[in-house]
C-alpha cells in the first residue's frame, strides 16, 4: 500500500498503437517527506471488438475518490483506481464523440459534451460502488481500500470479519486499527471497547485497551463512549494533564457525563468540558462550588 501523509503529484496518460492499448500511471518528481514512493503502474486498456479503431481522448481524475475517468473517441468510459491501476467499470455513454470533459465538482466525476451538444455526466455511486468492487469483481482488498479511502459504505461485512480474526489471534494492535478505519465508525461501539477491556495486558507492552485508544487518537476524535473509557483510568492515574491536552486538542467528545466524571477529580477540567458541552447549569454549579 502506498503511505502518504502529504498529497502525492500522479500523472497518467494512455496511448494506443498496433500492439494494443495501455494506461500509464506514474509519480511526478520525488515523493514528499512522510510519503512512501508511488509505484508506477502500467496496464492494458481493453477496447471491444466492435471498435476496433477506437483510442482515449480525454481523462480526469476524482481526487476525492482516487479514480480516474477515461473517455474514448467512441463514447465509452473507463474507470480506474488510481492506486492500484484496476479496471473497475466499463460502459459505452455516448454514440458520438465526446469532445471536450472536465471536473465534475458536485459529483467529483466527470462531465462533458459530445459533437449533438449533449452534456453527459458520470460519477459512481458512492452507496453501491463498495459492493459491486466486492460482489460483481470479486476483489475485497480493493474495496477495503476504497471503503477506507473515502469513508464509504459497504464493506461492512469485510471489516467485521477481518477484525475478528486479528482479535481472535490476538493482533490487538491490528484489530485497533481496523476498527479505526472502518467507515462510518461501524466498529466503534461500547461492545468493542468491551472487548478491549476483557483482554489481559502482555509483559512489557500497553494494555490492549489503551493501544486501541492511542491508534484512535492519532487518526480522529473520540466518540463519547471512547472518551468516556478512556478518561476513567487516566483520572485513576491521576494523568489530569494528559485529559487537559486532548480538550485542547479537540480529541474527546465532551458531554455532560464526562464533566461528571472529570468533576470528582478535577473541578476546573470539569468546567472546561461543560463549557465545551454547551451544558450552562453544571456550569453554574461549578462556579457556585
Amino acid at each position: 500500500a502506498v503511505v502518504s501523509t502529504q498529497s502525492t503529484g500522479i500523472f497518467a496518460f494512455s496511448v494506443r498503437n498496433q500492439t494494443g492499448g495501455k494506461l500509464h500511471i506514474i509519480e511526478v518528481g520525488a515523493p514528499a517527506e512522510g510519503n512512501s514512493a508511488f509505484t508506477k503502474k502500467t496496464v492494458d486498456v481493453f477496447f471491444p471488438a466492435e471498435a476496433p479503431n477506437d483510442f482515449p481522448v480525454a481523462m480526469q481524475a476524482s481526487k476525492e475518490h482516487g479514480l480516474l475517468y477515461m473517455i474514448t473517441k467512441y463514447g465509452y468510459i473507463h474507470l480506474y483506481d488510481i492506486e492500484s491501476g484496476t479496471c473497475i467499470y466499463m460502459n459505452r455513454i455516448s454514440g458520438d464523440t465526446i469532445f471536450v470533459t472536465a471536473p465534475h465538482e458536485a459529483s467529483n466525476g466527470i462531465i462533458g459534451v459530445n459533437r449533438k451538444g449533449q452534456v453527459l455526466s458520470v460519477s459512481i455511486d458512492e452507496d453501491n460502488i463498495v459492493s459491486y468492487i466486492t460482489n460483481q469483481l470479486k476483489n475485497p482488498e480493493l474495496a477495503l481500500k476504497i471503503s477506507v479511502r473515502c469513508n464509504l459504505a459497504g464493506a461492512e461485512e469485510l471489516f467485521v470479519r477481518r477484525f475478528n480474526m486479528l482479535f481472535g489471534q490476538g493482533q490487538y494492535s491490528e484489530a485497533a486499527k481496523v476498527a479505526a478505519s472502518a467507515p462510518k465508525g461501524i466498529l466503534r461501539t461500547p461492545q468493542t471497547i468491551q472487548r478491549f477491556q476483557q483482554c489481559p495486558a502482555q509483559p512489557g507492552q500497553a494494555s490492549p485497551l489503551l493501544q486501541y485508544f492511542s491508534i484512535l487518537l492519532e487518526t480522529s476524535q473520540l466518540n463519547k463512549a471512547e472518551s468516556l473509557e478512556l478518561a476513567r483510568p487516566v483520572l485513576q492515574q491521576g494523568r489530569n494533564q494528559l485529559l487537559e491536552k486532548w480538550l485542547v486538542e479537540g480529541k474527546l467528545e465532551c458531554s455532560e457525563e464526562l464533566g461528571d466524571l472529570i468533576k470528582a477529580h478535577d473541578s476546573t477540567l470539569a468546567l472546561s468540558v461543560y463549557l465545551r458541552a454547551n451544558i450552562p447549569q453544571k456550569v453554574c454549579q461549578v462556579f457556585c462550588n
